[in-house]
């Protein structure tokens, strides 16, 4: 194994796959600067041990085994067990692995545990602020899309009694047939920009149940 320092990804090695070994798993999964290469446990339906099967990490269920061959940067032991640390630890004696004990694992899955409670709790607010934000807009604009139909309304009948008027004059009343003609441009010019108002209202519909869905997940 090269030396840690410098590097950009550390390797990691869990052992011990309760709780304490399956937030340290989760926390490093997502992680860009640490990849969990192994997984130790003597019960193979321990949390962790599926929880790494299914990233298609390697598991082990005897120390020894797993710390034979080729080892990490990092081996944290999330155990409990005052023999399996001493047992290890005279292991990695003369290697450049940094082994960090089950009290100080423990301490760091508690801060984890805090940092992304914190952080849902974050994250919840802003997705809430957001919602709040959509619903106002739509409100809004369900105001202008409601005065619009009206504008549009009024403007039907302007083209509809201008057409009537055009052919009461007969030649005289091409202007009337000129401003009705306008008129129902500008009608239809009308019904395109509330269709857009309104396809834009039923995509921050979507986004506003998107963020019930992301909220529902962060509880």
């Amino acid at each position: 194994m090269s030396e840690w320092f410098g590097k950009q990804v550390f390797t990691i090695g869990i052992i011990g796959g309760g709780r304490g070994g399956l937030g340290l798993l989760k926390f490093f999964g997502g992680s860009s600067v640490g990849k969990v290469v192994f997984v130790v446990d003597p019960n193979p339906s321990a949390p962790a041990i599926a929880e790494a099967r299914q990233r298609g990490i390697r598991v082990f269920h005897d120390d020894e085994e797993a710390t034979r061959g080729d080892l990490p940067d990092f081996l944290f032991d999330s155990s409990g067990d005052a023999e399996l640390e001493t047992r290890i630890r005279a292991r990695l004696r003369g290697t450049t692995t940094m082994f960090l004990n089950s009290v100080t694992s423990r301490m760091m899955v508690e801060v984890l545990a805090e940092n992304a409670s914190q952080t849902r709790e974050d994250i919840s607010q802003v997705v809430s602020t957001i919602k709040d934000d959509i619903a106002s807009s739509l409100d809004a604009s369900n105001s202008i899309v409601s005065r619009i139909n009206s504008i549009m309304s009024n403007m039907q009948m302007l083209a509809l009694n201008a057409s009537i008027e055009a052919s009461k004059a007969g030649v005289h009343g091409r202007g009337f047939t000129v401003v009705a003609d306008h008129l129902g441009k500008s009608v239809e010019a009308v019904r395109n920009l509330t269709e857009e108002i309104n396809h834009v209202n039923q995509n921050l519909t979507q986004v506003s149940h998107r963020s019930d869905s992301v909220l529902e997940k962060l509880k």
